[in-house]
């Protein structure tokens, strides 16, 4: 094999080409044990917000039912690694992994970029938001956005500028590594606005509660005929007050959310950028012994799937009581 080649590829410490799969025992374990959990945990999530009509009529309910699918589909590429290392170790299903790779991580930080977009027009222009953000156009925004992303991130497969082989090619790791860190620190910047929106919003709320509360004390020797007619304002400032407080649920559920999410990507992400530096400095084989922490990073990748959909039960008291009512 000629060295031109073996400059496009990663290589192992012994020189030898890195193969996408690795699998041990450890790595094993760990991947039954992030299935068993996080499939039924994001599937009854998925089937609870398509069956109530109460969840899936409201278009942040539906960004969730994106999320929830993204995370389903963490759950293809170790699937497909089991399968190579029990059942059927052939290059067929080696270059299916390859399809696969990189892609339920753009399509979550997408949804999540949608999402985060959703709740700032919810909470910076609710009229807008209301009038125009509807089920059906939040669902085609999850179905344009996500063919778009596929076919940038598997581009060079699409238009076959590449042949798809079992090896790590350095290319499709920039590319992937580019894509991924343009979405996810566009999510990192809406998601630090959003919460200080929210922060404010609450402020706000109190200070109006608190003068509302002073205004009452105030007017208390009012006749019976000025109360009667502040009764109609007072529902409707009330029933306000409740659908802000919903709004504003929802957005820190989300942001909570997206946050506990940056921890993983920002090792994986750190990883890669230490490789590349290590490679720009030191040369491909000084750094090849970075290749073997690899199988961790990957496992360290899937826990987001498991323990973010928790986070959204715990959090979102909506999703929550539906959960609840459908399981008795």
């Amino acid at each position: 094999m000629n060295n031109s080649h073996q400059g496009e590829v990663v290589l192992t410490a012994t020189g030898e080409i890195q193969h996408p799969i690795s699998v041990d025992t450890v790595s094993v374990i760990l991947k039954f044990f992030c299935c068993s959990i996080g499939i039924p945990l994001n599937m009854f999530i998925a089937f609870t917000i398509i069956q109530r009509r109460r969840l899936h009529r409201k278009s942040r309910n539906i960004f969730l039912l994106g999320i929830t699918l993204s995370y389903l589909s963490f759950f293809i590429p170790p699937a497909i690694e089991l399968i190579y290392w029990a059942l059927y170790p052939v290059e067929s299903v080696c270059h299916a992994y390859i399809i696969v790779v990189a892609v339920p991580q753009s399509l979550l930080l997408i949804n999540m970029l949608l999402a985060l977009t959703e709740r700032y027009l919810a909470i910076n222009h609710p009229l807008l938001h209301r009038r125009k953000m509807t089920t059906r156009l939040a669902g085609c925004l999850i179905i344009t956005t996500s063919m778009v992303t596929i076919f940038l991130i598997k581009f060079v497969y699409i238009v076959r500028l590449g042949t798809i082989r079992c090896e790590v090619w350095l290319v499709h790791v920039k590319v992937h590594s580019l894509i991924l860190i343009i979405l996810f620190t566009s999510c990192l910047l809406l998601n630090i606005i959003i919460y200080r929106q929210t922060k404010i919003l609450l402020r706000e709320s109190r200070t109006l509660q608190t003068t509302q509360d002073e205004r009452d004390l105030s007017s208390g020797s009012a006749n019976v005929n000025n109360q009667s007619t502040a009764v109609p304002s007072m529902c409707i400032h009330a029933d306000r007050e409740k659908l802000v407080e919903m709004e504003m649920e929802a957005s820190r559920t989300l942001v909570m959310g997206v946050a506990s999410l940056c921890v993983m990507p920002c090792l994986a992400l750190i990883f890669i950028a230490s490789y590349f530096a290590c490679r720009l400095v030191c040369g491909q084989l000084e750094c090849s012994s970075l290749v073997k922490i690899v199988p961790l990073i990957k496992e360290l990748s899937l826990s987001p799937a498991v323990y973010c959909p928790i986070i959204f039960l715990v959090r979102n008291k909506e999703l929550r009581e539906e959960c609840a009512c459908k399981t008795v």
